[in-house]
């Protein structure tokens, strides 16, 4: 993304530059097209900021989840014998869970 962000930046630099050499008195030109550049930056580290803040809660909820099925899992076997319908839903739980897992793969 930086390097679109950048790549952008060069194309209205250029066209600022050929402003000004057209006609000098474009120097309101100038200062606009560098307000919105800042103002693209700054978008963008602000969505970095908020995309790094949605995979930590993302982490967080996960390292929870994975606790409360592992304490059911340790209850289950506590308790003995469980139907097969009991089984076939810890299955499904599991499954659901490692579906949601599958969508980010592991650094």
């Amino acid at each position: 993304m930086d390097k679109l962000l950048y790549f952008l930046g060069g194309i209205l630099a250029a066209i600022a530059v050929q402003c000004i050499i057209s006609d000098g008195s474009n120097s309101d030109k100038l200062n606009q097209i560098i307000l919105k550049l800042n103002q693209m930056a700054l978008s963008q580290s602000q969505l970095a900021a908020e995309l790094t803040a949605i995979k930590d809660q993302n982490e967080k909820a996960r390292t929870e989840i994975l606790a409360k099925i592992a304490a059911l899992e340790e209850a289950l076997a506590n308790a003995g014998n469980t139907t097969p319908e009991v089984d076939a839903a810890l299955a499904d739980l599991k499954a659901s869970v490692q579906t949601d897992d599958d969508l980010n793969p592991d650094a």
